[in-house]
């Protein structure tokens, strides 16, 4: 699958979560970022470049992406591993 096509479901995926529509970027600078903002009025969600090599790394930030935007705040490491442990 093509980078653009598989960011695109990334995207479709979290809207679909959060019933919501998001901006989303990819470092390519930092391969591990994981970030959601909301000092915008539709938030903005940043993943590294490792999306595309590691299946595991994708589906995690995702999980991130959606509970954070649910939450309306970026969720602590210890809320991330219970709801990771939950999953």
């Amino acid at each position: 699958m093509e980078d653009e096509v598989f960011v695109q479901r990334i995207q479709e995926k979290i809207e679909k979560l959060t019933e919501g529509r998001i901006d989303l970027e990819i470092d390519h600078e930092d391969g591990s970022q994981l970030r959601v903002e909301f000092e915008r009025e539709v938030p903005l969600v940043v993943l590294g470049a490792n999306i595309f090599e590691f299946s595991g790394f994708a589906r995690m930030c995702v999980e991130y992406a959606v509970e954070s935007i649910r939450k309306q705040r970026p969720i602590e490491m210890l809320e991330f591993h219970l709801l990771l442990a939950r999953n």
